[in-house]
């Protein structure tokens, strides 16, 4: 089964007796090789049963084209990898939207191995650094100016989750007290995430104060005081806490 086929396809379903004939048929459909595609298993199927020579249960796939902006950072990163002899696989990761237009949605590029930590550093320093030299280093080929983001074994993809699990529980504290909050300097992908978290929440607002590296978000209540605290938050002062140290 095909949801899309034929040359100017990007995206298609298949079937197959196991997850690697699926991929091997989406391959054929979309007329590209294993390494122009993204593939998201959707049934992994069963296991023959002993003395039969099929399984029953099929397996499907969703097998995604890359689009050229995405091969050639993917194929940059391999290439500065190599020459920095870190042992590795790169993979080109969709935006967790569906919905988000390819031509905006950022290029997210994911780094798999052993022994990877280096390659993090301090709380994402030198992530950030290969990140910013590889963008520097793409420009705006093609008249594509789409950012590309890097990730080490899901390591900023944790970590934004604990930002935004902070946003809200500090917006519940800001609710209920009626009292700002600011938190401790951020980086600038960390204090993006909690004002995305908290955009739509309408007993709160945020904004950037100061300069970096000392920028840092404030959250401001929209409203009177809704309550008293839960029993965590009953003391302690109105600033944030070091985030180096939650987290």
């Amino acid at each position: 089964m095909s949801s899309q086929a034929g040359e100017s396809a990007t995206v298609v379903e298949t079937r197959g007796g196991s997850v690697e004939e699926a991929v091997a048929t989406a391959l054929v459909q979309l007329g590209v090789a294993r390494d122009d595609v993204e593939v998201q298993v959707l049934t992994a199927g069963a296991r023959p049963a002993p003395g039969e020579r099929l399984s029953s249960a099929e397996a499907r796939v969703r097998v995604y084209r890359i689009n050229p902006h995405a091969a050639r950072a993917r194929a940059l990163l391999e290439e500065l990898l190599t020459r920095m002899e870190v042992p590795c696989r790169v993979s080109v990761r969709r935006p967790e939207s569906e919905h988000e237009p390819a031509e905006s949605s950022p290029v997210i590029l994911d780094i798999s191995g052993d022994d990877l930590g280096l390659l993090i550093g301090w709380r994402g320093e030198t992530l950030r650094a290969l990140q910013t030299a590889l963008n520097l280093m793409l420009g705006d080929e093609g008249g594509e100016s789409r950012r590309v983001i890097l990730d080490v074994e899901r390591y900023r993809a944790r970590r934004e989750e604990q930002v935004r699990e902070l946003a809200l529980r500090l917006a519940l504290r800001v609710k209920r007290s009626g009292e700002r909050y600011t938190l401790d300097p951020m980086h600038a992908y960390e204090r993006r995430v909690i004002h995305m978290t908290l955009s739509d929440d309408p007993g709160v607002r945020t904004e950037s104060s100061g300069h970096e590296p000392a920028r840092r978000v404030v959250i401001h209540p929209t409203g009177p005081a809704q309550g008293g605290l839960p029993d965590r938050f009953s003391d302690g002062p109105r600033r944030g806490p070091s985030f180096s140290r939650r987290f």
